[in-house]
């Protein structure tokens, strides 16, 4: 199935916690099919330090991810800055990359146990930084 045959669906309230509470109830699925355990799945950012923890995420989430922005640059065609030739990309592909880059990062905070309030001010809070940082000619 391409994302272009799915339909879309109404889009209301937090879309943040909307999207973070369908991927975690896809990860239940994902995880039983290839026997990851549920505290690796699901984790604490306090067992951020644990050796099984760590590779769960190096192995299954961070390698995958890589793999998701590989294809996700193989899919537009006209990025490499020295080709002379235009190239027609398929925008569905793309999208597609880019859906799966989002569900692995959502999975990484499953897996360090960042709910979707931690997530927004991580992120908030890193774009102050940035922000400043650009002000400030850092």
């Amino acid at each position: 199935m391409n994302i272009s045959e799915v339909q879309d669906t109404e889009l209301k309230g937090d879309l943040l916690k909307l999207i973070y509470k369908k991927q975690a109830e896809a990860e239940v699925t994902f995880a039983k099919i290839e026997g990851i355990k549920e505290h690796l799945a699901f984790g604490k950012l306090e067992n951020l330090h644990l050796p099984e923890v760590c590779n769960h995420i190096q192995t299954n989430i961070l390698w995958r991810l890589t793999e998701e922005i590989h294809e996700l640059s193989i899919a537009l065609k006209n990025g490499k800055h020295w080709r002379q030739t235009t190239y027609w990309t398929d925008i569905n592909e793309a999208l597609d990359e880019v859906a799966d880059v989002i569900i692995y990062v959502l999975n990484l905070c499953l897996a360090i146990g960042l709910g979707p309030e931690e997530i927004a001010q991580l992120v908030l809070k890193k774009i102050k930084i940035n922000t400043d940082r650009i002000r400030s000619k850092y």
